[in-house]
């Protein structure tokens, strides 16, 4: 029994540690919840263009913090405002 609790906790140790280092690389999950799963910025701003607040905001945290793209704060403000006015309609 000994093992097998070890070898669980092993295992959980693992996949947590493996759940951080996606999270760090900017590894999304497939979209179930909120938001698209894409970092494709062109087809993020074809959806934010088209009316999906999620695909905004996630525009603006790609801009401000430069995942994939150079660091823009000013593009990265026009988005959150994108996805404010998005959210509002809604």
């Amino acid at each position: 029994m000994k093992n097998v609790q070890t070898a669980l906790v092993r295992i959980s140790l693992v996949l947590a540690l493996a759940s951080g280092a996606l999270f760090l690389a900017g590894c999304e999950t497939p979209s179930g919840g909120k938001g698209p799963a894409t970092n494709n910025v062109e087809a993020l701003k074809t959806a934010a263009n088209g009316g999906d607040a999620d695909a905004a905001l996630k525009l603006g945290d790609i801009y401000m913090k430069g995942n994939g793209v150079p660091k823009n704060n000013a593009e990265a403000e026009i988005w959150y405002k994108k996805a404010a006015e998005l959210y509002q309609k809604k």
